[in-house]
Protein backbone atom coordinates (compact mmCIF):
# COMPACT_ATOMS: atom_id res chain seq x y z
CA UNK A 1 0.00 0.00 0.00
CA UNK A 2 1.69 3.12 -1.20
CA UNK A 3 0.25 6.53 -0.65
CA UNK A 4 0.20 9.33 -3.14
CA UNK A 5 3.11 10.97 -1.26
CA UNK A 6 5.21 7.81 -1.61
CA UNK A 7 4.59 7.67 -5.36
CA UNK A 8 5.35 11.39 -5.67
CA UNK A 9 8.65 10.92 -3.84
CA UNK A 10 9.62 8.00 -6.09
CA UNK A 11 8.76 9.90 -9.27
CA UNK A 12 10.58 13.04 -8.09
CA UNK A 13 13.65 10.99 -7.17
CA UNK A 14 13.67 9.30 -10.58
CA UNK A 15 13.25 12.66 -12.34
CA UNK A 16 16.07 14.25 -10.34
CA UNK A 17 18.30 11.28 -11.11
CA UNK A 18 17.45 11.56 -14.80
CA UNK A 19 18.11 15.30 -14.70
CA UNK A 20 21.52 14.64 -13.10
CA UNK A 21 22.37 11.99 -15.69
CA UNK A 22 21.46 14.38 -18.52
CA UNK A 23 22.96 17.59 -17.12
CA UNK A 24 26.33 16.20 -16.04
CA UNK A 25 27.61 15.16 -19.50
CA UNK A 26 26.39 18.45 -20.98
CA UNK A 27 28.14 20.40 -18.21
CA UNK A 28 31.32 18.38 -18.64
CA UNK A 29 31.43 18.96 -22.37
CA UNK A 30 30.56 22.67 -22.32
CA UNK A 31 32.35 23.88 -19.20
CA UNK A 32 35.33 21.54 -19.40
CA UNK A 33 35.74 22.07 -23.14
CA UNK A 34 35.63 25.85 -22.93
CA UNK A 35 38.00 26.04 -19.98
CA UNK A 36 40.42 23.67 -21.73
CA UNK A 37 40.33 25.68 -24.97
CA UNK A 38 40.81 28.99 -23.17
CA UNK A 39 43.66 27.75 -21.01
CA UNK A 40 45.34 26.12 -24.01
CA UNK A 41 45.26 29.45 -25.86
CA UNK A 42 46.69 31.22 -22.79
CA UNK A 43 49.48 28.64 -22.47
CA UNK A 44 50.30 28.93 -26.18
CA UNK A 45 50.44 32.73 -25.90
CA UNK A 46 52.76 32.46 -22.90
CA UNK A 47 54.94 29.90 -24.68
CA UNK A 48 55.22 32.26 -27.67
CA UNK A 49 56.76 34.86 -25.32
CA UNK A 50 59.42 32.37 -24.17
CA UNK A 51 62.35 30.75 -25.92
CA UNK A 52 64.58 27.86 -25.00
CA UNK A 53 68.38 27.88 -24.95
CA UNK A 54 71.11 25.45 -23.94
CA UNK A 55 73.02 26.52 -20.85
CA UNK A 56 76.14 25.15 -19.20
CA UNK A 57 76.04 24.32 -15.49
CA UNK A 58 78.78 26.28 -13.75
CA UNK A 59 78.02 25.44 -10.14
CA UNK A 60 75.71 22.99 -8.36
CA UNK A 61 74.29 23.78 -4.93
CA UNK A 62 73.14 21.41 -2.23
CA UNK A 63 69.73 19.83 -2.82
CA UNK A 64 67.37 20.53 0.09
CA UNK A 65 65.59 17.54 1.63
CA UNK A 66 62.16 19.14 1.38
CA UNK A 67 62.21 20.11 -2.32
CA UNK A 68 62.69 18.05 -5.47
CA UNK A 69 64.92 20.71 -7.06
CA UNK A 70 68.65 21.28 -7.23
CA UNK A 71 69.89 24.87 -7.17
CA UNK A 72 72.49 25.56 -9.83
CA UNK A 73 74.23 28.45 -11.53
CA UNK A 74 74.16 28.35 -15.32
CA UNK A 75 75.72 30.34 -18.11
CA UNK A 76 74.67 30.82 -21.74
CA UNK A 77 75.36 33.11 -24.65
CA UNK A 78 72.98 35.11 -26.83
CA UNK A 79 73.18 34.74 -30.60
CA UNK A 80 75.20 37.99 -30.66
CA UNK A 81 77.76 36.43 -28.26
CA UNK A 82 76.76 38.18 -25.03
CA UNK A 83 77.34 35.85 -22.06
CA UNK A 84 74.81 35.58 -19.25
CA UNK A 85 74.89 33.88 -15.87
CA UNK A 86 71.88 33.16 -13.68
CA UNK A 87 70.52 30.96 -10.92
CA UNK A 88 68.51 27.95 -12.04
CA UNK A 89 66.35 25.41 -10.23
CA UNK A 90 67.01 22.04 -11.87
CA UNK A 91 64.32 19.39 -11.45
CA UNK A 92 66.69 16.57 -12.27
CA UNK A 93 70.26 15.58 -11.49
CA UNK A 94 72.78 18.07 -12.85
CA UNK A 95 76.57 18.09 -12.79
CA UNK A 96 79.05 20.89 -13.17
CA UNK A 97 79.97 21.23 -16.85
CA UNK A 98 76.73 19.58 -18.00
CA UNK A 99 74.22 21.14 -20.34
CA UNK A 100 70.61 21.92 -19.45
CA UNK A 101 67.79 23.44 -21.46
CA UNK A 102 66.46 26.63 -19.87
CA UNK A 103 63.57 28.90 -20.77
CA UNK A 104 64.01 32.66 -21.08
CA UNK A 105 61.34 35.34 -21.15
CA UNK A 106 61.36 38.33 -23.50
CA UNK A 107 63.69 40.25 -21.16
CA UNK A 108 66.22 37.40 -21.06
CA UNK A 109 65.46 36.25 -17.51
CA UNK A 110 65.36 32.54 -16.67
CA UNK A 111 61.77 31.45 -16.14
CA UNK A 112 59.73 28.30 -15.66
CA UNK A 113 58.94 26.27 -18.77
CA UNK A 114 55.43 26.63 -20.19
CA UNK A 115 52.96 24.37 -18.44
CA UNK A 116 51.83 21.31 -20.37
CA UNK A 117 49.18 20.25 -17.86
CA UNK A 118 47.66 23.51 -16.62
CA UNK A 119 44.86 23.58 -19.20
CA UNK A 120 43.79 20.03 -18.41
CA UNK A 121 44.08 20.57 -14.65
CA UNK A 122 41.90 23.67 -14.71
CA UNK A 123 39.35 21.96 -16.97
CA UNK A 124 39.14 18.98 -14.62
CA UNK A 125 38.82 21.19 -11.53
CA UNK A 126 36.11 23.41 -13.02
CA UNK A 127 34.21 20.41 -14.37
CA UNK A 128 34.41 18.68 -11.00
CA UNK A 129 33.07 21.83 -9.35
CA UNK A 130 30.17 21.98 -11.80
CA UNK A 131 29.31 18.31 -11.28
CA UNK A 132 29.39 18.73 -7.50
CA UNK A 133 27.17 21.83 -7.78
CA UNK A 134 24.61 19.94 -9.88
CA UNK A 135 24.76 17.02 -7.44
CA UNK A 136 24.25 19.38 -4.49
CA UNK A 137 21.25 21.01 -6.19
CA UNK A 138 19.59 17.70 -7.09
CA UNK A 139 20.33 16.23 -3.66
CA UNK A 140 19.03 19.33 -1.86
CA UNK A 141 15.83 19.29 -3.91
CA UNK A 142 15.26 15.63 -3.06
CA UNK A 143 15.95 16.12 0.66
CA UNK A 144 13.67 19.16 0.80
CA UNK A 145 10.87 17.32 -1.02
CA UNK A 146 11.29 14.32 1.28
CA UNK A 147 11.03 16.51 4.38
CA UNK A 148 7.84 18.12 3.12
CA UNK A 149 6.36 14.75 2.24
CA UNK A 150 7.44 13.24 5.57
CA UNK A 151 5.63 16.03 7.42
CA UNK A 152 2.54 15.44 5.32
CA UNK A 153 2.73 11.68 5.92
CA UNK A 154 3.06 12.30 9.65
CA UNK A 155 -0.03 14.54 9.68
CA UNK A 156 -1.97 11.97 7.67
CA UNK A 157 -0.83 9.21 10.03
CA UNK A 158 -2.04 11.17 13.07
CA UNK A 159 -5.36 11.91 11.37
CA UNK A 160 -5.86 8.26 10.45
CA UNK A 161 -5.10 7.11 14.02
CA UNK A 162 -7.51 9.67 15.43
CA UNK A 163 -10.18 8.47 13.00
CA UNK A 164 -9.46 4.85 13.85
CA UNK A 165 -9.76 5.63 17.54
CA UNK A 166 -13.23 7.08 16.99
CA UNK A 167 -14.48 4.28 14.80
CA UNK A 168 -13.01 1.34 16.72
CA UNK A 169 -14.38 0.28 20.05
CA UNK A 170 -16.09 2.48 22.61
CA UNK A 171 -14.49 5.84 21.96
CA UNK A 172 -11.53 5.39 24.19
CA UNK A 173 -13.16 3.43 27.00
CA UNK A 174 -12.03 0.00 27.99
CA UNK A 175 -14.36 -2.94 27.22
CA UNK A 176 -14.71 -3.85 30.92
CA UNK A 177 -16.05 -0.34 31.71
CA UNK A 178 -19.00 -0.28 29.33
Amino acid sequence: MRRREDRLQSVAGALLLLLFIVVVPVAVMTIGGRVYETETRVAQAEAAQLHQVDATVVEVGKTPLYAPVTPAKVTWSDPDGTAHTSDYQATGIVKTGGTVKIWLDSTGKVTHPPSETRALSKAVLSTTGAVLAVLACCGSCYVLLRRVLDRRRSRLWETEWATAGLTWGNHGTRPDQS
